[in-house]
């Protein structure tokens, strides 16, 4: 039998089953349960969803590297702990000593943070080692903040590969090391320490840290597959230029990105169809984005795109997501071209209101499981 037939009946399953883990709480296809079979079964069990995606994990090797373990413990900046790793493990781009840092809450629930600082790749980017533990945006104790007695996981920046590669180069005749992934797989290493049974998970980033949520929640997820997690990417929309490609390869291979074969649609510059797969894979998992339509640092420094294909761009990749998956896949978009919500970019910050709903209404509606959790453009 042709090769063709066999490739057609595997997409049509993979979105069969995309279209009902969304269907399930309200998504596009109808958005009430499918009548049972003759068996009186509806659709997987929760078993088998549960087993298919450690499965998909598994296969992405994303819990390589969750057996690195800390070697010192010292006192960090504004109330963390810095958990330092031996450089066997762990190591910064130009080499040098990776950590992460924490700050312990009132709950049991936690928050990953993965910090931005730009991005690097032979013959472009630009990145910067960024280690700022302290009280901004929605990783603050300030009252407001629906996540100010969670745990704080914090991955400082110092890959320039979004949290996620996993190679070594040589940049003008030194030795470079891309290995977000590993200090990714340790701070989650480190939590499963710290935190062997938490109530929630959020997998949240900045910039190149909300690039890296893409692969940090695949990483968290799969050191804690029976634990309600979420994800909030704060301007870190996920798609490379779709006009250049060939940039986009380059990074790909020099970061060695691990991309799924299970995303069909993965396989180019639209980073962001993984989180479809991710919304296909985990019936629970709910994903809040966070960006400026005109984002310059991403659009124009990184991506060398124009502000109207950028946000072109955006509101067509994110539109056909939300359309499948309305009651967990949701947006906050903003006016204007600022980046993150960091209040030094963003006057307001997250106490900025669209339609009335401040940013940290809608991150307490989205972790909370709220199932009035809107969809916001501004």
């Amino acid at each position: 039998m042709p090769r063709s037939f066999f490739c057609i009946v595997i997409l049509i399953a993979s979105a069969a089953m995309f279209l009902f883990s969304c269907a399930q709480d309200g998504g596009e296809p109808g958005g009430t349960p499918p009548d049972p079979g003759e068996n009186g079964k509806s659709g997987p069990s929760e078993i088998d969803l549960r087993d298919r995606l450690e499965d998909l994990l598994s296969r992405m090797d994303f819990d390589q590297y969750l057996d690195v373990h800390h070697t010192r413990v010292e006192q960090g900046a504004n109330g963390y702990t810095n958990y330092y790793f031996s450089t066997d493990d762990c190591r910064c781009f130009e080499g040098g000593e990776a950590h992460v840092s924490v700050s312990f809450g009132a709950t049991d629930n936690v928050m990953l943070f993965l910090e931005g600082g730009g991005a690097k790749w032979p013959g472009g980017g630009f990145a910067v080692s960024l280690d700022f533990p302290f009280d901004i945006s929605f990783k603050s104790r300030k009252p407001g903040n629906p996540l100010a007695d969670w745990h704080f996981v914090y991955v400082p920046y110092c890959d320039a590969s979004v949290h996620s590669g996993d190679t070594v180069l040589e940049y003008s005749g030194k030795t470079r090391y891309h290995w977000g992934l590993r200090h990714t797989a340790a701070a989650v290493a480190l939590m499963t320490e710290l935190f062997p049974d938490p109530g929630k998970i959020l997998v949240a980033g900045s910039s190149a840290g909300g690039f890296g949520t893409f692969y940090g929640w695949a990483v968290a997820k799969y050191a804690y597959l029976d634990t309600d997690t979420y994800v909030l990417n704060d301007s870190g929309v996920g798609f490379w230029n779709p006009d250049d490609p060939a940039t986009w390869e380059t990074i790909r291979q020099a970061w060695d990105l691990r991309i799924p074969e299970e995303c069909a649609r993965c396989d180019g510059p639209i980073q962001t169809y993984v989180y479809e797969l991710f919304l296909e894979y985990d019936p629970q998992v709910r994903i809040g984005m966070f960006t400026s339509y005109g984002d310059w640092i991403i659009s124009l420094m990184f991506l060398g795109m124009g502000q109207e294909r950028f946000t072109a761009t955006l509101l067509s990749v994110t539109d056909e997501i939300h359309r499948a998956c309305p009651d967990r896949f949701n947006r906050f978009f903003v006016a204007g071209s600022t980046h993150t919500s960091y209040e030094f970019l963003f006057p307001q910050g997250p106490e900025y209101r669209v339609n009335g709903i401040s940013m940290y209404e809608w991150i307490g509606q989205l972790v909370n499981d709220d199932p009035a959790w809107p969809d916001l453009l501004e």
